[in-house]
């Protein structure tokens, strides 16, 4: 062979090697995730979940309108495919998806199983704290067996407590006069984090916004009185009633922990029981634990009434009346006695000191205090807010 013929056998072998290296690095596949025309990526996710009587199911296929990583056309995914961030079966993520609104429909359902024919609407926003926006399951019915409509796409758990604050003291409702008090127990009993929210809602008036919280595995949280007032901007005694709304939102981690068999998840019908929501009530007729007083008895005769509001025949009568005493603590009985008449005849100030009064006697006593107490503890059951699939 020549030099010449050496030479452009190398060329041809060097540009073989270039092609070849050209075509391994860039196949065309018509569906790889590819960057937005603007060249911006997206931050956003998408979760898809596909489930059966509750179980996770792999192997579906799902087109995704508009295109998530350009805006226009239709992207179509498999799950545990290459393109599916999430390796769990049944738990397919699509990662970088723009901002928007998109339609999800199922276009080929898991191998034995009819094919789910609804399509669902969702919005991706990447600054969204709402992880629950950027999930929708999907169900499907073995072949040859008729769909119950018994799978539902459950999007939250939600428990419902109600919550009674304040003192009444009056007859103007149901409840007895007394000083009312709600402890409202949260207990995360399984072996994860859940994170979840929590908002009031007063009866007659208005909602809190809702405050998001992650409990981790087997610890516990309450919500009470003193908390809720200030959410209200309500005193300490002013009476409030309605009820907190916990909200256990479903996203595709905390079904995929669901659906993996584990032991401490009670399921009650279509329920997910999460966590374990108690709640402790008190009744006081008393703002304070029974305790013991000390009173003075004074005996005394009214000799003056200017303002003629006082019966008669109360007028130069012997009378007595008991008011509270205090250890070490100095007091006038004359004008604990005009305090007591001034309330009762409702004697205006000008009235209460040119009313006379003498003092004939003092005797102290002892009494206590009786409180009508009373406790009760609720469970809270959970209840799943779902839409048919």
């Amino acid at each position: 062979m020549s030099a010449k013929q050496s030479l452009a056998l190398a060329i041809a072998l060097a540009l073989g090697v270039i092609i070849a290296t050209i075509v391994v690095s860039f196949p065309r596949e018509q569906n790889r995730p590819t960057v937005a025309q603007d060249g911006s990526k997206g931050a956003g996710s998408i979760t898809i979940i596909t489930i059966s009587g509750g179980s996770l199911l792999t192997g579906a296929t799902y087109s995704i309108t508009p295109n998530p990583y350009t805006g226009n056309g239709t992207y179509t995914v498999q799950d545990d495919s290459k393109d599916d961030a999430n390796q769990a079966g049944g738990i397919l993520v699509v990662m970088g998806a723009k901002d928007g609104n998109y339609t999800i429909s199922q276009r080929q359902a898991p191998p034995g199983y009819e094919k789910d024919q609804s399509s669902k609407s969702i919005a991706v926003s990447s600054g969204s704290s709402n992880s629950n926006g950027t999930s929708v399951s999907f169900s499907n019915t073995a072949l040859g067996k008729s769909n119950d409509n018994s799978t539902l796409q459950v999007n939250n758990i939600l428990y419902t407590a109600k919550f009674e604050c304040g003192t009444i003291s009056g007859n103007e409702g149901p409840l007895r006069p007394g000083h009312y008090d709600t402890d409202i127990g949260i207990f995360n009993k399984q072996d994860f984090p859940v994170k979840f929210t929590w908002n009031a809602v007063v009866s007659n008036g208005r909602t809190t916004n809702s405050i998001l919280k992650t409990l981790e595995p087997q610890a516990s949280t309450s919500v009470v009185c003193k908390e809720l007032r200030q959410l209200f901007g309500g005193n300490d005694t002013e009476f409030i009633e309605g009820f907190v709304i916990v909200n256990v939102p479903v996203d595709s981690g905390l079904l995929g922990t669901l659906s993996g068999g584990t032991s401490v998840v009670g399921r009650q019908g279509a329920s997910i029981d999460i966590l374990d929501v108690q709640v402790f009530y008190t009744a006081n007729v008393l703002e304070q634990l029974p305790h013991e007083v000390l009173v003075d008895k004074i005996v005394f005769t009214v000799t003056n009434d200017t303002s003629n509001k006082l019966p008669k025949e109360l007028i130069g009568k012997t009378l007595d009346v008991t008011v509270r005493s205090e250890f070490n603590n100095i007091s006038d009985p004359v004008e604990n006695v005009k305090n007591v008449l001034a309330e009762k005849y409702g004697l205006s100030t000008q009235e209460r000191a040119a009313l006379g009064v003498k003092v004939d006697s003092i005797s102290v006593g002892a009494g206590t205090l009786i409180d009508s107490h009373a406790v009760s503890l609720s469970r809270v059951p959970p209840q799943v807010s779902s839409s048919s699939s």
